[in-house]
Formats: structure tokens, C-alpha cells, sequence
């Protein structure tokens, strides 16, 4: 008993230590993941799954608009090919986003590189901006692993859109985005979802 004391005193000290560590925010950077790995010829249309992610990035904006007092200070990142880039911009801009707060980087060639780029946009910021990813919704595990990793300490969120493309589609196209395996963050997620269920079994006993 002395040693889940222990183990329940040290999660609570973790959380406080991870809420002091979190950096005070100045404007939002909202990146729009919106890679297209099916090749097209030169697509005419933006892809019905893209379509869906700017409609969430869309969404995220409104609410930043209308609820926080730096909404002013929003950039929109896209990343993609400049092909489907401009597409993207375009509904954009069709949707009245203003045209100095897009951009449009094709360097990234998947979805940890990106977040490379975001440290690299952010790191030396005082106050550094509240990040929203922008991408679909199977990518959040993903997503977990490399904020362990990368962006511990600042203010994230996700915003996962739906994706409607078949299963097999999908699923080739998260090995183009799964990190190595021996990523830290995978241990720790199995050390802290088995000191979870110790708790759950202890406390559901008595």
C-alpha cells in the first residue's frame, strides 16, 4: 500500500510539474495537414479527404474568431504539395480567410517532419502560439507520440477530421506516417496504462 502511495503522490506531482512547464501563448498557428499520397495526374479537384480537414480547419478558425481575444494572430500552415496547396488556399479563400494568414510549405514528407518544422517555428518564442493539427483522425496516436516527444510543454490540440476513403486506403497510407517503434513514448504508455489499471483494480476493491 506504501508503494501505490508513492506511485499515486509521484502521477499528481508529474501533473503539477507538466502544468508549470506549459509556456503562456501569444496568436494561434493552426497547421493544415493535407498530404495526398494517391497520385493524380495534376488533381483539378482538392480530394474529397482534404476537402474534410479544410472543413474542420474552417471550423477551428470560427471558434477562434469568436472566442479569443489574439484571433488577429492566426496563421494558417498548409502542408502539402503546391498543387494541392493552392487548391486548398483557394477554399480558403472562398471562405473568407484573409490571404496574408495562409502559407504553404511542401519541405515536409510526413506527418513527424512537420512537427519538426512546427519546433523549429516556435522554439525560440517567448510566448509561443497555441498550435491546432489540423489532420485526420487516425493520425491521433500518432499524434500523442510525437508530442511526448517534441512539443511537451505547449499549448496543442487536435482536431481530427473524418476520413471516408476505404480501410485498406487508409491503412497504407499510416505507413508512410507510423514513427520507429522504439519510440519512448510507447513504453511510457504501457508503463502508465498498467499503474492505471493497478489503481482502477485497487480502488474499485475497496
Amino acid at each position: 500500500m506504501i508503494s501505490l502511495h508513492i506511485i499515486y503522490k509521484s502521477r499528481v506531482f508529474d501533473l503539477i510539474l507538466d502544468m508549470s512547464e506549459e509556456k503562456f501563448t501569444e496568436g494561434n498557428l493552426i497547421i493544415l495537414y493535407a498530404k495526398h499520397r494517391t497520385k493524380d495526374a495534376e488533381p483539378q479537384n482538392l480530394p474529397i479527404e482534404i476537402h474534410e480537414r479544410v472543413k474542420t480547419c474552417l471550423n477551428t478558425m470560427k471558434l477562434i474568431r469568436s472566442s479569443k481575444p489574439d484571433k488577429n494572430k492566426s496563421t494558417i500552415l498548409i502542408i502539402s504539395t503546391l498543387e494541392i496547396g493552392n487548391l486548398v488556399r483557394e477554399e480558403l479563400l472562398d471562405n473568407r480567410i484573409d490571404e496574408r494568414s495562409i502559407k504553404i510549405d511542401s519541405r515536409p514528407k510526413n506527418f513527424s517532419e512537420t512537427f519538426d518544422l512546427a519546433v523549429r517555428m516556435i522554439e525560440s518564442k517567448a510566448n509561443p502560439p497555441h498550435i491546432y493539427f489540423i489532420c485526420p483522425f487516425w493520425l491521433k496516436d500518432i499524434y500523442d507520440s510525437l508530442i511526448e516527444s517534441k512539443l511537451k510543454g505547449y499549448r496543442i490540440q487536435f482536431d481530427g477530421a473524418p476520413d471516408r476513403r476505404p480501410v485498406q486506403v487508409v491503412e497504407q497510407e499510416k505507413l508512410f506516417e507510423t514513427p520507429r517503434k522504439n519510440s519512448n513514448y510507447y513504453k511510457n504508455r504501457a508503463k502508465n496504462k498498467a499503474i492505471d489499471m493497478l489503481l482502477n483494480y485497487i480502488f474499485h476493491e475497496k
